[in-house]
């Protein structure tokens, strides 16, 4: 399990719907309340013996890494921890690596070249170093400083902090800790990822990995559509941008993270956004169908994963990754649905496409166990108002089947207006081929519909005159 300490934050994770005086009290270019109780961290960690090949490694402020070179973990944050090194050389501080006894000497000497490590590695064979870490996993990091007085000449170390284990993205606090200065570790307008975020709010990290935004780049590796420069903008953070996204799911800037909302590095001056300016940089008419922020913002919340067990989240994120998860911003705008029969007195080619397609003998596939359960049913009839799907059967008219308004919304509406675009959702040519397949997946999911494929599909209920 992660070791979480109590840390003041640096803000409450979230965003205004409106630009207003902070309440907070907070005015842009201030450093947020509890910044220097983060950069101090715990101050009751004891002076620990170390054998002394490890003491004469530290001079200054040190953090030793607990490390297995065959561990895919430690393999993960390798790259990261050499880049700390670096920067904190300089400082007259860096980092020492310890590698687990049962490491091989080639698999050691590998993990070096492979990651291009210069900085200085113990190799525990007596697991003596471990047992003064009290280290039982790896990844695990302890911040050490020479102990104060004559402890120093005993081989004795102070105890600044410890990350068991240590997670990607936590050199941010480690140089935060070492440096004494959290604005040299968040620079103004450089893009960090999610994973530095997650150092301090680890909480708001866990409740984001189960929306949308945090699968965003997979859903274009599904689709093969990471090429596609129009599409990749709205499935990353900071693409454009110096420091920002550049290339490949490697990066920690890839789907769309804390700082595509709140910005590079985080709002920590107290800067206040306004979400609609925000949101519909990507969620614009054309690609998000009838979204609005207030419907938005809730599916967002950046607290949703703290009442879960374990089992729950993991349940939660399968569902996003393999696609099972609900799609409530789809739901279009409250209204009444005049059924497929009020279509087609303007609409008579295309209501008679759909008469002879699947979607009209919907209910006809369900089977006989899913005719009392509106979680089946909706996806083989119509709604008779749009919005949240209805909770009860009878909400849903169970004769018509799939319907116009399932796909293209109410038609209250633009029936009373005698026709009309911008009353009713157009599919057409012009709309994007990622909308459609969004409407269509929030039914054909890979668990019910496994051999479903777009273009096929699409063929199928195309709006054309046939021969």
């Amino acid at each position: 399990p992660v070791i979480r300490r109590s840390l003041p934050w640096l803000l409450l994770a979230g965003v205004a719907v409106a630009a207003a005086p902070d309440p907070r009290g907070w005015s842009r270019g201030t450093v947020a309340s509890g910044t220097q109780g983060i950069v101090e961290g715990v101050k009751e960690f004891p002076v620990v013996p170390f054998p002394k090949v490890v003491a004469d490694q530290v001079h200054g402020k040190t953090l030793l890494v607990y490390f297995s070179p065959t561990c895919p973990h430690c393999r993960k944050v390798a790259a990261e921890l050499q880049a700390l090194h670096l920067r904190l050389e300089p400082e007259g501080a860096g980092v020492v690596g310890i590698s687990s006894g049962t490491a091989e000497a080639a698999d050691l000497e590998e993990f070096q070249r492979t990651f291009g490590i210069t900085f200085p590695v113990i190799h525990d064979t007596t697991g003596e170093v471990a047992a003064a870490m009290a280290a039982r996993s790896t990844p695990s990091a302890m911040l050490v400083t020479p102990a104060p007085g004559k402890g120093a000449e005993k081989g004795k170390l102070q105890v600044r902090d410890v990350w068991y284990p240590y997670l990607p993205g936590w050199d941010a606090l480690v140089e935060a800790r070492v440096l004494g200065d959290v604005w040299k570790v968040f620079r103004p307008g450089e893009y960090l990822g999610n994973n530095t975020c997650a150092a301090c709010h680890v909480e708001e990290q866990a409740s984001w990995g189960l929306t949308f935004h945090s699968v965003a780049w997979h859903t274009l590796q599904q689709k093969e559509a990471t090429a596609q420069d129009e599409c990749v903008g709205c499935h990353v953070t900071g693409k454009g941008q110096p420091t920002g996204w550049g290339s490949g799911a490697t990066t920690p800037l890839a789907d769309v993270g804390c700082e595509a909302c709140h910005g590079p590095g985080g709002p920590h001056d107290g800067e206040r956004v306004d979400a609609k300016t925000v949101c519909v940089g990507c969620h614009d008419a054309e690609h998000s169908i009838a979204f609005s922020v207030e419907k938005g913002l809730p599916a967002l919340d950046h607290f949703a994963a703290g009442h879960l067990s374990d089992a729950e989240r993991d349940q939660r994120r399968a569902a996003l990754w393999e696609g099972e998860a609900p799609r409530e911003l789809l739901a279009f705008p409250e209204g009444a649905n005049v059924g497929s029969a009020k279509c087609r007195a303007c609409h008579a080619v295309e209501y008679d496409q759909w008469a002879d397609s699947p979607h009209a003998r919907g209910m006809d596939s369900l089977r006989q166990e899913g005719h009392d359960d509106p979680a089946c049913v909706r996806c083989h009839a119509t709604a008779k108002t749009s919005g949240p799907p209805p909770t009860e059967v009878k909400g849903f008219d169970t004769f018509g089947g799939v319907g116009c308004e399932s796909c293209h919304g109410p038609g209250e509406k633009h029936v009373a207006a005698g026709g009309g675009k911008d009353n009713i959702q157009g599919l057409g040519a012009s709309c994007p081929v990622c909308v459609v397949e969004a409407l269509c997946t929030s039914c054909h999911t890979p668990k019910w519909s496994p051999d479903w494929k777009l273009d096929p599909a699409l063929e199928a209920v195309r709006h054309v005159a046939r021969p």
